[in-house]
């Protein structure tokens, strides 16, 4: 469980994968999300100390899925193709 306020992409790594993603703000619909494999995230913890997160893999997209909703941007506008998905979205 991570707790960061006022979180910022601080580096990127060169390498990128595509990947499915869902989102509740966006019921009934997935699509193909290219994001960076490894990512640092800066921020402060629920106490305002500073503190600094390095993620790679699922926690990397994760994190750039949810920091893009602070920014106004979801999946869809990010997404290579989307299609209609009637289930369960962890199943992707």
């Amino acid at each position: 469980l991570y707790t960061v306020v006022n979180p910022e992409i601080a580096r990127v790594s060169q390498e990128t994968v595509k990947g499915m993603e869902g989102c509740l703000s966006v019921p009934g619909f997935i699509g193909e999300v290219e994001r960076m494999t490894s990512i640092t995230v800066k921020g402060q913890n629920r106490y305002g100390k500073p503190l600094r997160i390095k993620a790679e893999g699922w926690l990397a997209r994760i994190f750039q899925h949810e920091i893009d909703h602070l920014d106004g941007v979801l999946f869809t506008d990010r997404a290579i193709q989307i299609q209609e998905y009637e289930g369960d979205v962890e199943q992707v």
